[in-house]
């Protein structure tokens, strides 16, 4: 994976995504500080078409925190039966305020 593979990712499918899902301009990307994140073409392009990315501190950790809760919140998910993307949203919601503060809290 480089910038530009990057790039294409996101302009074959963050608009798409998040109109299906329903977030289209109510969401916040984050994403670390890997090169192909950082390139100045990326970030140009992300600046035109994702204007809520959260900015990431010089030297910051991977997302390994997140990705951790993320596997938490699939883990409690996937106990449901879900036939619909309403039911899914409703699941993921109901599942993420389940999980308490302090797990949350412990992986950063």
């Amino acid at each position: 994976m480089d910038q530009y593979n990057y790039i294409n990712i996101r302009k074959e499918n963050l608009k798409i995504s998040s109109q299906k899902v329903g977030i289209q301009n109510t969401f916040k990307m984050y994403q670390d500080n890997d090169l192909k994140h950082t390139a100045p073409n990326v970030r140009l392009w992300l600046l035109y078409n994702c204007p809520n990315v959260i900015k990431s501190p010089p030297y910051s950790p991977d997302l390994n925190p997140i990705e951790n809760v993320c596997n938490e919140l699939e883990k409690r998910t996937r106990k449901h039966d879900i036939f619909s993307k309403e039911q899914l949203k409703a699941v993921l919601t109901e599942e993420w305020n389940k999980i308490e503060h302090s797990y949350t809290k412990k992986p950063v």
